[in-house]
C-alpha cells in the first residue's frame, strides 16, 4: 500500500501542478514578477512566517517522542535565518514589515494554529503540506533561472538539499500515520490556502 503522504500527493495531482505553474511562481522565474507585487509577497510572508514559528513551537509541544521533536527543532531553527533574510530584503527595499496582513494571511496562519488542537496526526500533515509546496515550487523557480536572479535569496532558502532533506524527513512523519479523511482534508486545505496566497499577491 502506497504510503500516506505519497497517497495526500497523489490526490492533489491537478492542484499541484497549478502550484508549479502559478503565475507568482512562473514570473518570478522568468525574472519578469514586477516589483510591486513580490514586495507584497514579501511583507505578507514575513507575517506568515512568524505565524509559522508560533505554528512550530506548539505543534513541538503534542509531538509523540524525541525523534518527531528532534525534526521539528531543525525546522524552528531554520526559521531564524530565514526571518533575518526578509527582514534584510525588507530594508534594501524600503519596506514596512509591520503592515497590516491581509484577511487571508490571518485566516492561514490561524488554521495552522487550529490544527495544532486538532492532535498530532492532522498537525504534522498541515506542517508537511505546507513545506512540500514551499519547496516543489522554489525548486521549480531554482530549475529554470539563473544564478543572478533578484530572489536568489530566497531560492537558496527553499530548494537547498538541507530543505529537502528536512520535507524528506516530514514526509516519514506523517507516513507513520494511517490514511485518515482529516488528514486528506487538512493536506486539501493547506494546497487551497497557498493558491490562494499566491493569488493574492499575485493581484
Amino acid at each position: 500500500m502506497p504510503e500516506t503522504s505519497s497517497l495526500l500527493l497523489a490526490g492533489q495531482e491537478s492542484a499541484w501542478k497549478r502550484i508549479l505553474t502559478h503565475p507568482f511562481v512562473t514570473r518570478t522565474s522568468a525574472g519578469t514578477l514586477p516589483r510591486a507585487r513580490f514586495d507584497r509577497w514579501l511583507t505578507e510572508d514575513y507575517f506568515f512566517v512568524l505565524a509559522f514559528r508560533a505554528f512550530l513551537r506548539e505543534l513541538s509541544t503534542i509531538a509523540p517522542d524525541d525523534a518527531a521533536r528532534e525534526v521539528l527543532a531543525g525546522g524552528l531553527a531554520a526559521l531564524e535565518p530565514e526571518l533575518a533574510l526578509f527582514e534584510a530584503e525588507a530594508a534594501e527595499r524600503g519596506l514596512d514589515l509591520a503592515v497590516e496582513p491581509s484577511l487571508l494571511n490571518l485566516g492561514y496562519s490561524s488554521y495552522l494554529l487550529a490544527s495544532v488542537h486538532a492532535g498530532w496526526p492532522v498537525g504534522i500533515t498541515v506542517l508537511y503540506a505546507v513545506e512540500k509546496a514551499y519547496y516543489d515550487a522554489w525548486a521549480s523557480v531554482r530549475d529554470t533561472t539563473g544564478p543572478d536572479t533578484p530572489y536568489a535569496g530566497f531560492v537558496a532558502n527553499w530548494s537547498s538539499p538541507e530543505f529537502a532533506a528536512y520535507v524528506e524527513q516530514l514526509a516519514g512523519l506523517v507516513d507513520r500515520e494511517q490514511p485518515a479523511a482529516e488528514l486528506t482534508l487538512a493536506f486539501d486545505r493547506v494546497v487551497r490556502f497557498e493558491l490562494a496566497f499566491w493569488d493574492l499577491v499575485q493581484g
